[in-house]
């Protein structure tokens, strides 16, 4: 879809109350300037997204988290 790998889906926060900005105006406001790209998927919950490595032939899930993922 990108053409090129993600390089992270999320954005630890220095607040001490919450974890991850999992709000994409937030985010661009906050990171704007050195993220390249910000993708409006959305607020997000605090459930963790799951990460897929896709490097090789086979895709292995490096976190389980949101979502149903079929292999």
């Amino acid at each position: 879809m990108l053409g090129n790998p993600v390089l992270s889906t999320s954005v630890k926060d220095e607040d001490e109350e919450i974890e991850y900005t999992t709000n994409p105006e937030l985010i661009h406001e906050k990171w704007g300037e050195i993220a390249e790209i910000v993708i409006d998927g959305g607020i997000g919950g605090i459930e963790p997204s799951t990460v897929v490595d896709c490097t090789s032939d086979e895709p292995l899930i490096v976190r389980q988290g949101k979502g149903v993922l079929n292999l």
